[in-house]
């Protein structure tokens, strides 16, 4: 009996990780979808949900932190070509693992 239970136990537990997992959300908020930025500076804003850290990449590029403040995660862009360009988003837990990432998303600088 202690078996059976144990294991049910264990099931919901794991289920209970893996939907935990599963409700994150990594959105890019601005800029909207075919935005064209006029700016020679723009400030990415990133809405997350769970614990860990921010990293968008631009253009397939490196991978580089975004800032918090204000319950949103940013990050500061500049002096990036005329061209369109391919964002995406990803959160990192505290041990490093990505958790969730963002859709890709286009802007026209």
């Amino acid at each position: 009996m202690f078996k059976k239970l144990q294991k049910k136990l264990e099931s919901v537990t794991r289920a209970s990780r893996n939907s935990k997992e599963m409700s994150h959300y990594v959105v890019i908020d601005h800029p909207k979808e075919n935005e064209i930025i006029n700016h020679p500076h723009y400030t990415i804003k990133i809405g997350v949900s769970g614990e860990g850290n921010v990293e968008v990449s631009i253009d397939g590029g490196d991978w580089k932190s975004c800032r918090q403040a204000g319950g949103f995660w940013w990050y500061d862009w500049a002096n990036y070509p005329s061209m369109t360009h391919k964002i995406i988003v990803r959160l990192r837990n505290n041990k490093g693992k990505v958790v969730k990432k963002s859709e890709i998303r286009t802007c026209i600088s």
